[in-house]
């Protein structure tokens, strides 16, 4: 402001000079003015780019402080089989606050085909929203809607994370991902080799319980019922994490469980059936060199299947049971790594899947073959980047009409 000041006083001071000495002096005295004046204009543009760098940096370190953050996930999908479908799947939105180092929110919005209204088939849900309360590497405090801690693709389901267009359907029909659960626990990784959840969370409604779709249609959405609550948790061992093994080598075991009551309905007040679902599962990831192996088994029995059955009109299993096996690899040389595909990948994959949501037929009911479903699937993954990849697979299903599926799918923060 002073040297703007300054400024405009020496364009004054011009203007004096022409009134009162129209003699020779004048244009000496102008040709001072102007010389001062071109020193003051590029004194006030060199701060003018010192205050823009300054207000630069402010920004950047704002940003890269920022307690806000944002990002999100989405995938589109084309599948030829049944039906032929152009399917805009999921597009998720992340937003977090960091209250301070301690006190964590994070939230996922899901829309899920495009649209939504009654009888489209389309969903909008609130898949997670929690804080986290951060006291030690070996105890944490969760509590809101969470993942459920069950499999592998339940808690990182990123289109970036997992083979192939579709999801595996035993973490679909089995473990029915994305499965979110409603309470509070606790987690950690007390040892370098050993992290835990555990959590007491809203039950099942058993109401909705079937043959075809095992426990799927169970999951409480809206407002849980804490009538009948459940605890889940697992554990996960780090066997390699300490050791000097050749080729890259990581693995990961981990074991989950749930244990609750399913006389749950949405908005509360129970469905009047007492009843007792339990799942364990077990999983691993192992990489070596360029392979990546990934498998899970699950597990789950109901302890009153035939009042279900009979209060609701239902044909719910016993027990239902599914498990996979899926092996990648890494294929593009390193020279072709290069330019624009600098950190692309080509990843062919094959998946065996066996799953069975009627495992086990209740009393009273016919075990339908249907329900025992075996499938193979090949494909490829093509990550672009780490944050975008492009897919390919081939479905061979028993008893089903093959699948042909292609897809993108994103991540960003």
């Amino acid at each position: 402001m002073k040297k703007m000041i300054q400024t405009m006083m020496g364009i004054f001071l011009v203007g004096t000079v022409f009134a009162e000495d129209p003699g020779s002096n004048r244009i000496a005295v102008l040709e001072k003015q102007i010389g001062e004046l071109a020193e003051e204009v590029a004194g006030l543009k060199a701060d003018h780019a010192v205050v823009d760098e300054e207000i630069t940096a402010i920004k950047a370190v704002s940003q890269a402080g920022s307690p806000l953050r944002l990002g999100g996930y989405g995938e589109i999908h084309a599948n030829f089989g049944d039906k032929d479908l152009f399917d805009i799947h999921r597009l998720v939105m992340y937003a977090g606050y960091d209250f301070n180092d301690w006190i964590k929110l994070n939230s996922e919005i899901e829309l899920e085909h495009a649209f939504v209204n009654d009888g489209s088939g389309g969903e909008i849900s609130i898949e997670q929203l929690y804080v986290d309360f951060l006291l030690s590497d070996a105890v944490n405090v969760r509590a809101g809607r969470m993942l459920a801690p069950m499999g592998i693709i339940n808690q990182y389901h990123e289109p970036t994370l997992f083979l192939g267009v579709e999801r595996p359907n035993v973490e679909k029909y089995i473990i029915p991902s994305t499965w979110s659960v409603d309470g509070v626990g606790f987690f950690g990784a007390p040892l370098s080799w050993l992290n835990y959840e555990i959590y007491g969370v809203a039950g099942l409604d058993g109401s909705k319980f079937d043959d075809s779709n095992g426990i799927r249609k169970g999951r409480i959405k809206e407002r849980a019922d804490l009538g009948d609550p459940a605890v889940t948790g697992r554990i996960d061992l780090f066997p390699l994490v300490n050791a000097d093994l050749p080729a890259g080598q990581d693995l990961r075991l981990g074991f989950s469980g749930y244990c609750g009551g399913t006389d749950n309905v949405n908005k509360g007040g129970g469905n009047s059936v007492n009843n007792t679902f339990r799942m364990l599962s077990a999983d691993f990831e192992y990489d070596v060199c360029r392979f990546r192996f990934r498998g899970v088994v699950a597990h789950g029995k109901n302890s009153n299947t035939e009042g279900l059955n009979t209060a609701f009109g239902k044909d719910a299993a016993d027990a239902i049971f599914g498990w996979y096996l899926e092996g990648g690899v890494s294929v593009l040389p390193e020279s072709w790594k290069t330019g624009r595909f600098e950190q692309a990948d080509l990843i062919p994959f094959v998946r065996y899947e066996e799953y069975d949501t009627q495992h086990r037929a209740a009393s009273g009911t016919v075990k339908d073959p249907a329900n025992d479903r075996t499938e193979v699937t090949v494909g490829v993954n093509v990550p672009l980047t780490p944050q975008f990849v492009l897919k390919g697979d081939y479905q061979f299903r028993k008893d089903m009409k093959n699948q042909f599926n292609l897809g993108m799918g994103w991540i960003f923060n």
